[in-house]
């Protein structure tokens, strides 16, 4: 028959192993998501900005002239606006359902490309007649394009600052929750 002994991780009785020092660890950072500097996030942003305001104004002249060769005469400075505004209303509605956990959706991907497509036709359209005429009157709505994709890329995928988006069923963290 063996006694019952009391031992404390191979400690002699009566004398009790330290308490381990407590360890920092850091929060995990979420799967899949980059970690952008603000700083990085800031120039990026300029950058978009700046191309965003080089290719409005390159293809809103563009739109604008092609309207007007077409018979548009009044309502030709509002063609340039139906055709960005819809790029960006698709893009914008992309964004939310994508942070909001969702498929980006057939709607929104077919207003993009309509959008674009529309703004890249007729910036080659109005452009002089040459090769190199064309290449640069296509550059301002690609270079809007791919810079706004490389925007949100370093933004990720998931909800953010401003942007508080719960799906059906979706458990709320304990600290987020209101009391009655």
């Amino acid at each position: 028959m063996a006694l019952p002994i009391e031992r404390h991780n191979g400690a002699s009785p009566g004398r009790r192993a330290p308490a381990p020092a407590p360890v920092e660890v850091a929060a995990p950072l979420p799967v899949g998501e980059p970690v952008v500097p603000v700083w990085v996030g800031r120039v990026t942003t300029a950058a978009v900005v700046a191309v965003a305001g080089v290719a409005a104004i390159a293809s809103y002249e563009h739109m604008r002239a092609l309207a007007s060769v077409a018979g548009e005469s009044w309502r030709a400075w509002l063609l340039p606006i139906s055709v960005d505004g819809l790029a960006v209303a698709a893009s914008m509605t992309m964004l939310v359902r994508r942070r909001a956990g969702q498929r980006a959706g057939l709607l929104p991907w077919a207003a993009l490309l309509f959008g674009l497509g529309a703004s890249l036709a007729a910036n080659v359209a109005a452009a002089e007649p040459t090769v190199v005429g064309r290449l640069v009157a296509a550059w301002p709505p690609v270079g809007l394009l791919l810079s706004y994709e490389l925007l949100m890329q370093q933004h990720g995928t998931r909800g953010g600052p401003g942007l508080r988006t719960v799906r059906p069923g979706a458990v709320q963290p304990l600290d987020e929750r209101t009391e009655p």
